[in-house]
């Protein structure tokens, strides 16, 4: 592997023509997609090196950036050698690496630029909804810290806090937990849909000593199966399926429906590319076409390039041909190709890299 560049080098490559400009140059996606494309690097460039890069932007140009990066939940190993790859000199001798983005990455890589006051200002214009999420002040602790804190609060409080939680350390924290109280979290957190503002006040006001949730509803709206979901993508297999296991004995529907939500078409960005081409080629080209249709850029591509040039001719002339179809149709497509990934990856055919697994 290249020598790491210096954070001089890093902005010097881009200084001349334009941060935004030397991540969109290689290609003709739109400027959205170049922003998040931007965002992506500047998290693999560390938060010193970004903070740098940021502060040479314009106003415009940091807002749309640190939105870009609190919407960008992680940056996988995987993902980040291509983009390296793709800038070539610019930026090929970086380390390839893993990067966690979302609102604390952004405002982080913000005051380490402008200082704490102005990159607050920053985040409240990009992603004015950040301020209102419960609980967010327990994502700027550490590990030690939550857990101290957490220590001795009843299951009920811990099932709400972790659902609120950053899945990476709701995780660490639910592996922390005696066998009996997980089974337990876990049974609450899938059970839950929606919970009184009012409770999450309490608990919020107890844990931080002071209240700051504003909202007009009386209920807030909470997927608690989405959200368990998340917290099992960071364990390691053995023990997801552990837990689903215990999960499956209380309430085998509601386990169904978790490993329904563990499984989403973000899968396909984390399946190795022989399992999913071997996917593929069980799979017609009217159905392929079908499960694009109304995909992200990044699925789309990641699907087309796992064809060989031909099929992925015969795909793209089939859904030219069948033109408009009811999102139920493609709803099924997407719900049959979701359950080949599970199948195999629970029968040891197909292997989807945990969020945090570690390549060799």
């Amino acid at each position: 592997m290249g020598k790491r560049k210096s954070p001089i080098d890093v902005y010097k490559s881009v200084s001349s023509e334009g941060f935004l400009k030397v991540t969109s140059e290689n290609d003709d996606k739109s400027s959205e997609s170049d922003s998040g494309k931007a965002a992506r690097l500047l998290l693999l460039l560390g938060t010193d090196e970004a903070a740098r890069v940021m502060a040479r932007l314009n106003p415009r140009e940091s807002e749309v950036l640190a939105r870009q990066i609190a919407d960008t939940r992680r940056v996988d190993a995987v993902e980040a050698g291509k983009l390296l790859d793709e800038f070539g000199d610019r930026f090929g001798n970086l380390e390839v690496r893993r990067a966690r983005g979302g609102v604390d990455a952004a405002r982080e890589i913000l005051s380490a630029a402008f200082g704490k006051e102005k990159a607050d200002q920053i985040v409240a214009k990009a992603v004015p909804e950040s301020s209102s999420k419960p609980f967010a002040f327990l994502n700027n602790l550490d590990f030690n810290q939550i857990t101290s804190l957490l220590r001795k609060e009843n299951a009920v409080t811990l099932s709400l806090v972790m659902s609120y939680l950053d899945p990476a350390q709701a995780s660490r924290l639910l592996e922390s937990l005696p066998d009996d109280e997980r089974g337990t979290i876990v049974l609450r957190m899938a059970r839950t849909e929606k919970v009184s503002r009012e409770v999450i006040s309490t608990v919020e006001t107890t844990l931080q000593e002071k209240l700051r949730f504003i909202a007009k509803d009386d209920s807030e709206e909470m997927d608690g199966r989405s959200a368990l979901a998340d917290i099992l993508r960071f364990m390691d297999l053995s023990d997801e399926r552990r837990l689903l296991g215990n999960l499956e004995e209380a309430d085998p529907s509601l386990a169904e429906q978790v490993k329904e939500k563990l499984y989403t078409m973000d899968s396909v960005l984390h399946l190795r590319d022989i399992d999913l081409q071997n996917i593929l080629r069980q799979m017609e080209e009217k159905g392929i076409a079908l499960l694009l249709k109304g995909q992200t850029e990044e699925i789309r591509d990641r699907i087309n390039e796992s064809l060989s040039s031909r099929r992925r001719l015969l795909v793209a002339d089939e859904g030219d041909i069948m033109g408009l179809v009811p999102r139920s149709d493609v709803d099924a497509a997407v719900r049959d190709f979701l359950e080949k990934i599970r199948s195999g990856e629970e029968d040891g055919t197909y292997i989807v890299i945990r969020e945090e697994a570690d390549l060799i």
